[in-house]
């Protein structure tokens, strides 16, 4: 499996503290739908066909030339074998803290199955079958299905599997689909060989995942009421869309179905009612896929096993979730990155633009379409998780491929329930500022940062994630450099940096346009602890558009007379000189960074990122230079105002 994949589950895992809080009333967009509306439009399941399952479908939905590189990738598979998972590499994590291996057997197991069956019932020649029918006993066969990292979700805790306490996590609901579409795609295969296998897959989910969620939902953090203090994230739409669909496609009892769809549709409302009304998620960009993507997976599987009865796709919120990945785009494949956040996404624009096409969203169907050609797709199945998503795809590619699209360019954004602002001017110049609180989802000390781009570059940058180890999510998080906030574009004040947790965050914050300038209003001082002995530090972060240039203002107040440093975050050469900083852009007219020299001293540190893991970040910024610039107050103040400008030449 790919470094990203194994790095989104981490993330996914870690730290479930969100920013935004549980809407004041809630909407109960799909708790409308009583169980007699339920029951009046949900199609039988004989009568349900979501997904190609014959030649003549699969060759009306895909070009010949994507059929085969499904093929390529299945016979690929083929030759692997279904590999048992020993309980000495379950036993890693809790051992080392290490479940990579594991991850890469289990998950790679999963995709051998989707993807050969996919292959199957495209071509219907049968090499497949022996291996398909291996893949569906293996997993069968497999003592959990998720990860171990997740066994806290069993009452015996990280440990061995106890396969007397099924749990379900997000990968167990992921292994319950894939077993569901391989029964959906060959069913009658699969009946000839055996009327066991069948089965024997319906038992397996049944056991592990539809029982354990009909019969005590309360058991699962991730499916209770959101609230400030217990926040609710994307497991929630990640595990209800893949519990909907299975439930759906292997479920022979009729009352069965409308009631655990029903159960299933109060539960995905937790989730959109807790997100704030303009739709934003504080996982960052990185997360929209696995959050608002996964919502929309439900949304779409309600709408087609309803035959397009039951949808709430003109709910504002909705549209709003949607629209949250175009806001957050800065160019390139570059989007604004907060926390434990990469700055570049290989959008998925299939996704994109279904999601546009449902909601009538033309930026975001414009996106889509750039997006698909953008990041070339050669296969619809790209080893990732969300398969039938996958195969919703598929059945958009060629209206996606026929269209161009254009990337957006949103002139202003305000994201009030995470308190994030974007701006940017026909120059090419853009900016990007958050105030916030230090207890956010995978959360870095960060409130009061800022990023800059120029010419759709990086100049002053959040170096984002590193490559996770034990160290990341252990009481030691915040002593990786990356993590801290001496390591984003803030103050460190009297050597103290700022701290973790809710209570340290940003006060007074006000978004205001005014003409051609577009500022964001923060005091910062919250976010530090009482060691920096600091009463006021008033940040402005202004897009001054008449001028081309953004403007940092500080003034602070002070207990005592302290020492100041600035840090600035770079992948530019830079040069520095008196009163200005140099960022070289190759190819590009550089950004100068005015600064006044008679109170500010400046110095410059160069990050190798050889450690392991600095991996990640290497990768981030495709291995160019990261520095750091440290802007240091020549004299101890108690009090004072200071600026920054900056601006492309």
């Amino acid at each position: 499996m790919t470094n990203i994949i194994s790095s989104l589950l981490l993330l996914i895992s870690f730290n479930m503290m969100s920013v935004q809080t549980a809407a004041q009333t809630p909407r109960n967009l799909l708790s409308r739908f009583s169980r007699q509306e339920i029951a009046d439009a949900l199609l039988p399941k004989a009568l349900w066909h979501p997904f190609p399952v014959s030649i003549a479908e699969w060759q009306k939905v895909l070009p010949d030339s994507v059929r085969q590189s499904i093929m390529r990738q299945a016979e690929v598979y083929q030759k692997i074998p279904f590999v048992a998972i020993p309980a000495t590499m379950m036993m890693e994590y809790q051992q080392s803290g290490d479940r990579s291996h594991y991850e890469e057997v289990s998950f790679r197991k999963r995709d051998q199955l989707f993807t050969m069956a996919v292959a199957e019932s495209i071509e219907q020649k049968g090499r497949f079958m022996n291996a398909i029918i291996n893949g569906i006993w293996s997993l069968c066969e497999e003592s959990y299905w998720g990860t171990p990292g997740h066994l806290y979700l069993q009452k015996a805790g990280i440990n061995l599997a106890d396969v007397e306490d099924p749990s379900v996590d997000l990968f167990v609901s992921e292994t319950a689909t894939v077993l569901a579409l391989t029964d959906y795609l060959l069913g009658k295969q699969l009946d000839a060989y055996s009327i066991l296998l069948r089965k024997r897959i319906y038992y397996e989910v049944n056991r592990r995942m539809l029982a354990p969620l009909e019969k005590d939902s309360d058991r699962y953090f991730y499916l209770k009421k959101g609230t400030k203090e217990y926040p609710i994230n994307n497991w929630n739409p990640w595990v209800i869309s893949n519990w909907m669909t299975s439930l759906l496609l292997l479920e022979k009892d009729p009352e069965r179905r409308i009631s655990e769809l029903e159960h299933a549709l109060h539960l995905l409302d937790h989730y959109v009612n807790f997100i704030g009304d303009d739709g934003a998620i504080d996982e960052g960009p990185v997360y929209w896929s696995g959050a608002t993507g996964r919502l929309f997976d439900g949304l779409t599987i309600l709408e087609s096993a309803t035959g397009g009865k039951l949808t709430i796709y003109n709910a504002p919120i909705i549209a709003n979730m949607a629209a949250y990945i175009y806001k957050m785009y800065i160019a390139g494949s570059y989007y604004i990155n907060v926390a434990d956040a990469s700055p570049v996404i290989s959008t998925d624009g299939l996704l994109l633009y279904r999601m546009g096409r449902a909601l009538r969203d033309t930026t975001l169907t414009s996106f889509g379409a750039w997006a698909f050609h953008q990041y070339p797709v050669r296969t619809p199945i790209s080893g990732d998780f969300a398969k039938p998503r996958m195969l919703f795809n598929m059945q958009a590619w060629t209206d996606c491929s026929n269209s161009k699209g254009q990337a957006p360019a949103i002139p202003d954004v305000w994201l009030e329930s995470i308190q994030l602002m974007a701006a940017r001017t026909d120059k090419g110049l853009f900016v990007a500022s958050h105030a916030g609180h230090n207890g956010e989802s995978h959360n870095h000390n960060d409130v009061g940062d800022f990023i800059v781009f120029a010419s759709g570059q990086p100049v002053i940058i959040d170096a984002g994630l590193g490559t996770y180890t034990a160290k990341t999510f252990s009481k030691e998080r915040y002593q990786l450099w990356y993590n801290s906030s001496a390591y984003h574009n803030l103050p460190t004040i009297n050597g103290v940096q700022q701290s973790a947790g809710r209570k340290f965050g940003a006060r007074e914050v006000q978004y205001v346009k005014d003409g051609n300038n577009v500022t964001l209003h923060m005091d910062i001082a919250g976010a530090y602890g009482p060691g920096a002995g600091v009463n006021q530090w008033k940040r402005d972060v202004t897009m001054d558009r008449q001028q081309n240039r953004v403007r940092v203002t500080d003034d602070f107040v002070l207990n005592a007379a302290a020492t100041l440093t600035q840090t600035f975050m770079t992948v530019c050469p830079v040069d520095i000189q008196r009163g200005t900083i140099r960022f070289n852009i190759p190819g590009e007219r550089p950004v100068i960074l005015e600064y006044d020299a008679d109170i500010w001293n400046v110095k410059k540190e160069q990050i190798d990122c050889s450690a392991p893991d600095e991996k990640r970040l290497a990768d981030n910024w495709s291995h160019r230079q990261i520095t750091r610039l440290l802007l240091q107050r020549k004299e101890g103040v108690s009090s004072g105002r200071h600026e920054f400008i900056i601006q492309q030449l």
